[in-house]
């Protein structure tokens, strides 16, 4: 605390470079002390150099507060946005709002090329700088099980845990939700529902030549890994799409995968979504150490036949290198890459003629 306030209150341009030099020193003091590399703070700082929004400039209440001053808590306009190198000015709520989720809305006629181009930039890594690190967590999982997994969601998601898997029956303390949120879920778990059973196909018999019946016919796959997203994309609409069509073609082990939040819980979206879906059990870990889990099995984790799910950069690199792997016996669903959502509205004139 000390090294950061002689940072701001330094003026001149050689007091702010010792003084920065001194906050880096015992920053990087902090990190070695704790196990944390420079590529843990690079993969952060990239996280949120490419992120649009970002906490208002002022300070956390904490702080605020030892300077008596008062929390913000009123709506302002025009707040100046980072993009890059560009800057958009956007609206911002009111402080009691920043814990609800909320679209963020750009008019494409008032950007400017850069700052378009800033909006639409994504980290991209090249695969022969991830695939080594991707490889690593895979052996180290494969050869370590449970006790990698622990390792690595303290690592990855700050989550110090006793046991990496969450078996059902889930208790209904985690899947407390508002009932119109319970609501809004099973209506949309029902359509899902009722579109997947409509692909059910009745097993068909084709007499090719005379004596040659040919046969095409559906079966579940025994078990099978749906991986949720975590951290700033936790999605209950994936863990339907997944879940849902499990449950329709009679799957007989479910099992999620999601990154727990940093006080060892998941989402009690999720949660309730894999009760409803009869999942077997939900691991408590993302990335790539999920995927070589489910892929290979641990002492809490079962082995599946197949993954699916989205996920970042290191999922997709290690779905490839499970699949690849003839002794893992597992198949994904795809090389899933980035997904945009693009909500565009107009104004449609009809005429009365």
């Amino acid at each position: 605390m000390e090294e950061a306030e002689e940072v701001c209150d330094a003026t001149s341009p050689k007091d702010i470079a010792w003084e920065v030099a001194d906050l880096l020193f015992f920053a990087m003091t902090k990190c070695v002390a704790n196990g944390v590399s420079l590529a843990d703070v690079e993969a952060q700082l990239d996280r949120r150099a490419r992120k649009v929004m970002r906490r208002k400039g002022d300070a956390k209440p904490k702080w605020s507060n030892q300077r008596g001053a008062k929390p913000e808590t009123t709506f302002v306009a025009g707040e100046v946005k980072k993009l890059g190198d560009a800057t958009v000015t956007k609206s911002i709520f009111s402080a009691q709002d920043e814990t609800r989720i909320k679209m963020r809305v750009y008019d494409a006629k008032e950007l400017s090329i850069s700052e378009r181009k800033a909006l639409l930039s994504r980290p991209i890594q090249k695969t022969d700088q991830i695939m080594p690190i991707v490889q690593d967590i895979i052996n180290n999982v494969r050869t370590r099980g449970d006790t990698a997994l622990l390792e690595y969601t303290a690592k990855f998601e700050k989550a110090k845990l006793s046991s990496p898997v969450l078996k059902a029956p889930f208790p209904e303390c985690i899947m407390a939700l508002p009932e119109a949120t319970k609501k809004a879920i099973d209506t949309a778990f029902e359509n899902i529902r009722k579109f997947h059973a409509a692909q059910l196909d009745s097993p068909q018999d084709i007499e090719t030549m005379p004596g040659i019946i040919c046969s095409r016919f559906a079966r579940p796959i025994e078990r099978v890994g749906l991986y949720v997203p975590g951290g700033t994309a936790v999605l209950p609409s994936t863990a339907m799409m997944l879940g849902v069509p499990a449950l329709v073609a009679g799957c007989k082990t479910i099992q999620f995968a999601t990154p727990p939040r940093s006080d060892g819980t998941v989402v009690p979206e999720i949660v309730y979504i894999a009760s409803k879906v009869g999942a077997k059990s939900i691991l408590l870990a993302g990335g790539a150490q999920a995927v070589a889990a489910l892929a290979y099995g641990t002492e809490s984790v079962e082995k599946c036949d197949k993954i699916f799910g989205p996920g970042n950069q290191f999922v997709t690199a290690a779905k490839m290198a499970v699949q690849c792997d003839a002794s893992a016996l597992v198949g994904v669903d795809l090389p899933a890459g980035p997904s945009e959502v693009l909500v565009s509205t107009c104004l449609v004139c009809k005429s009365n003629e």
